[in-house]
């Protein structure tokens, strides 16, 4: 700072005295000074400047030095988007070896990007910059492993399928030794599988290590659709693996397989999809129909009866007059497996007695006392179990097209009612033996079988659909009596059976108990709501039953007992519309019980209801939740899992009331209904269904 300068003043002294004066510094004039904070605001200011033009600099000279590696890096990356969308077009059209080509060639797009990237090692250590380049080689490492899988994938398909190029031939006309193959090489795909799903995981894993925020807008655009669609990928391979393993199994690769086959009527519904009222003994061998045989339950039960006295379920008794058990109501545990079970040792026991009738010469006498000839051949090696309601034959004949058989037309949209009146009216007017009047069913079946095997191959995928759809929704399950086998049918949901679960729980079984075919006109809604009532978690389940108007040859008041499986430990507080029994058979109308019983690792409460042509049905159960679901949702998570019965769609809805704020819901409620502190949802329960909700 400059010294001031001090201007000389004289100043006269008073006479008579010569002794000197001070200085007046009152009389000093001074510059302006700056303050201190200014002074280093200014330098601060000089610094950032410099730091700036440095950083200008060095991201010119980045710039200069890596600008070739990030156009390289964008243009093959987009170079490989492009040849795997390409490679999608030619997998639809069967073109698999020049889609290997093309992923194979994405991949090393990949790679190569990769590779320039790699070299770019400074702008790594800048903070945003570091952020994108993290992301894109996230993206690059997702993109390698997803190719690497894909191709794999796609030269399987296409050694698999190799004797199906030719789409306009048919199923018929492949022979035994390429379907064996076939079987072959899917039981033999099972390790490169195995890679597959490790790669997919792996491409999961780099797809969930890309950062959540702070990216640039192109990269959110393409890591979005990734983290959206790649999990289902994922879930694809890993539900494709239990069935590699159980194809050839089930198909008799190696060993012939013989199954217990049973027609569950579902417009008369029973616990696990309907009335058995036609069994049979499927045989497959190399994945193919070896021969498939059905007949008459009743040719069966009614030949055995006098002698099985197995004492029925109560219900049966109580409300069908039916003492004692046999094939026909066998279904009553409405677990699969532990109803198929049940199911080959009844059979196993009737066939015995029937075997012993043609040892001493006894007469077989069936249904209505009618003596009949035999029964079907008598299948001692079952491998399982495999059950559909009569909804499959309805999506088979979309597939087919209309069928004639004994001058009947049988199309997707009559055939119940085609059937229900040949078997239940019409066989007298024909002349066919009561005994045979269900060999319309065997006749149809067979008609189907040959139309599906005329079919051309490019229809396999309508037909795959199909399939896996019914199995999805329980109009087809299967058993399997081998442990390995077994569990990888439940592991991918064809099982049938009462699942565990330590969360909450819901599932509704109704068992039609002499309504004739009534059910298939009735509508049924499932309410399900919770509550805190104090310091308890109160669960209503309402269940409406709605009879149309009319009684008919097939349609009467609806009889049900109905079971709800709910958490074990589950404590019933009141309940409501449980009846004695219907009015033609309890006047008074008086209300009836509700049974509580566990079994499956579940509390059930039981009722039986009638409804009337006409007529609405509501049957009502409270009952607190035990603490173990309260403590879930103390702890900031809810999940319920609600099953489906098989041979019926009922609609659900959910109201679920939690007192705390709820962060997130899977599946999601409409947006307007978000962030409040009850969950609300209605679908249509057309397979098991799982929810989750956390909580703020």
């Amino acid at each position: 700072m400059p010294i001031p300068q001090f201007e000389k003043i004289e100043k006269k002294q008073p006479a008579g005295t010569d002794a000197p004066t001070s200085p007046d510094f009152t009389k000093i004039a001074e510059k302006p000074r700056r303050s201190l904070a200014k002074d280093r605001l200014f330098f601060a200011g000089k610094i950032v400047l410099i730091f700036l033009f440095v950083i200008i600099i060095f991201c010119s000279v980045l710039g200069v030095l890596y600008y070739k590696n990030f156009k390289q890096a964008y243009n093959l990356s987009f170079a490989a988007k492009d040849n795997l969308e390409l490679s999608i077009h030619k997998v639809i059209n069967r073109d698999f070896q020049e889609a290997a080509s093309l992923i194979n060639q994405a991949n090393s797009e990949f790679g190569q990007a990769k590779e320039l990237l790699y070299s770019v090692t400074v702008a790594r250590y800048i903070p945003y910059v570091g952020r994108q380049l993290k992301a894109v080689d996230q993206l690059l490492i997702a993109g390698l492993k997803l190719t690497t899988s894909g191709e794999k994938v796609v030269l399987l398909i296409d050694e698999i399928t190799a004797p199906l190029q030719n789409e306009s031939i048919s199923y018929a006309l492949i022979t035994s030794e390429q379907k064996k193959d076939i079987l072959n090489k899917i039981a033999e795909s099972e390790d490169l599988l195995l890679e597959v799903q490790q790669e997919i995981d792996e491409a999961v894993l780099a797809i969930e290590a890309i950062p959540q925020e702070k990216l640039v807008k192109p990269l959110r655009e393409a890591v979005s659709p990734l983290k959206e669609h790649l999990p289902k990928v994922k879930q694809l391979i890993d539900s494709s693996l239990p069935m590699i393993r159980v194809i050839p199994k089930i198909a008799g690769f190696e060993e012939p397989k013989s199954y217990l086959f049973l027609l569950q009527n579902n417009s008369e519904l029973r616990p696990t999809g309907g009335f058995i009222g036609t069994y049979g003994i499927l045989k497959l061998r190399d994945g193919d129909i070896d021969t498939f045989d059905t007949d008459n339950i009743y040719n069966l039960d009614r030949s055995t009866q006098h002698v099985i006295k197995e004492p029925a379920p109560w219900q049966l008794t109580k409300y069908l007059d039916q003492k004692d058990w046999s094939l026909r109501d066998i279904n009553w545990a409405p677990d699969f497996p532990t109803t198929a079970r049940k199911a080959i040792e009844m059979y196993n026991k009737e066939n015995e007695v029937i075997l012993e009738f043609q040892r001493s010469g006894q007469p077989i006498i069936g249904e209505k006392g009618v003596e009949i000839q035999g029964v079907l051949p008598y299948e001692k090696n079952l491998f399982g179990v495999i059950a559909v309601t009569t909804e499959i034959l309805g999506e088979l004949l979309k597939l087919t097209g209309p069928i004639v058989v004994e001058n009947a037309i049988f199309t997707e949209d009559n055939y119940q009612d085609q059937l229900e009146l040949i078997v239940g009216i019409l066989y007298q007017e024909l002349n066919i033996p009561i005994s045979e009047r269900k060999g319309i069913i065997k006749k149809l079946a067979d008609e189907i079988k040959i139309k599906l095997s005329l079919l051309p191959l490019s229809r396999l995928p309508e037909v795959l659909d199909m399939l896996f759809t019914a199995l999805d929704q329980k109009q087809v399950l299967i058993y399997i009596n081998d442990y390995e086998t077994q569990n990888l049918i439940l592991e991918r949901g064809w099982g049938g059976e009462v699942k565990d679960t330590e969360n909450d729980y819901l599932f509704v079984v109704d068992s039609n108990l002499a309504s004739l075919k009534t059910d298939q006109y009735i509508d049924r809604f499932t309410d399900y709501s919770l509550s805190w009532q104090g310091d308890d978690l109160l669960a209503k389940v309402v269940l409406t039953y709605k009879n149309p108007p009319e009684f008919n040859w097939k349609k009467t008041r609806l009889r049900t007992y109905t079971r709800v499986y709910v958490p074990l430990g589950s404590q019933l507080v009141s309940f409501s519309g449980a009846m004695e029994n219907d009015k033609r058979r309890d006047p008074e109308r008086r209300p009836g019980e509700v049974e509580i019983a566990e079994e499956f690792n579940k509390t059930y409460f039981g009722a039986f209801i009638s409804i009337e042509p006409g007529e609405t049905g509501v049957l009502t159960f409270e009952y607190k939740l035990p603490e173990r679901i309260k403590e879930q949702i103390k702890d900031g998570t809810y999940n319920l899992l609600a099953q489906k019965q098989p041979g019926v769609i009922p609609s659900l809805t959910l109201d679920l009331k939690f007192g705390k704020t709820i962060k997130s819901a899977a599946p999601p409620e409409l947006a307007s209904e978000w962030f409040n502190t009850s969950y609300n949802y209605s679908t249509a329960l057309d397979s098991d269904k799982e929810f989750l909700v956390t909580f703020k």
